[in-house]
């Protein structure tokens, strides 16, 4: 997974120039080795205008999950700063296809990320958390670009 700093575009997902050129600026982070899901979204209704009308559905809240078993003092410094500020946008690498989803809310990306210490010690250590962003819009989806992940 790629994430962009508030501030930042991206204008082509499928652009290895442009992305190469927002991490070597440091705009960009490739967070490496993750696990992620994007789940449903949750439908955010409004009441209907009309007596006995159905809600109508005016937006989305998304949410996308990241597991992360690689505890360093580097991550829990990154993540810790990941959850201080808003992302512009996502960039979710499908590693069975070959393609990315292109997640870029026009309000941007919250995080929740948790550094989780298991009851077992068979367990890993991680960080654990959600990305969250309001759109209406289903994220799209580009080809992988080349050499970036």
């Amino acid at each position: 997974m790629i994430v962009g700093a508030c501030g930042t575009t991206l204008t082509d997902p499928s652009s290895a120039v442009e992305i190469q050129a927002l991490l070597d600026a440091g705009t960009a982070t490739l967070i490496e080795d993750v696990r992620i899901a994007l789940p449903a979204g949750a439908p955010v209704t409004v009441d209907s205008p009309i007596g006995c009308g159905l809600p109508i559905r005016i937006n989305e809240d998304r949410t996308l999950t990241i597991f992360d078993a690689n505890v360093t003092d580097e991550n829990v410094d990154f993540f810790d700063d990941l959850n201080n500020r808003r992302l512009a946008w996502a960039l979710i690498y499908l590693c069975d296809s070959n393609k990315v989803v292109f997640i870029n809310p026009a309000a941007g990306i919250t995080s929740s990320i948790q550094f989780v210490i298991p009851e077992q010690n068979n367990e890993l250590q991680n960080f654990t958390g959600v990305l969250t962003w309001r759109d209406k819009a289903i994220p799209k989806q580009y080809p992988a670009p080349v050499g970036i992940f």
